[in-house]
């Protein structure tokens, strides 16, 4: 019974060092995913925006005719 004060210090120690691997894995997971769709909207926006001027340059020049 002398080592039991010690397991449960080495207990607590383990299940707070496994806290802090699973929230690492999880803010590295979250940054990812973060980053990701970071790109994908800029990459929706511009598309959109190349979209807009394609728009533009086709009712810009039949405009200027009449």
């Amino acid at each position: 019974m002398l080592g039991t004060g010690r397991s449960e210090i080495y207990f607590i120690a383990s299940m707070m060092v496994l806290i802090l691997i699973v929230c690492a894995v999880s803010v590295y997971a979250f940054f990812k995913t973060y980053k990701r769709e970071m790109r994908e909207r800029e990459a929706e926006r511009a598309k959109r925006l190349a979209a807009k001027a394609a728009d533009s340059n086709a009712a810009g020049p039949a405009d200027e005719q009449n």
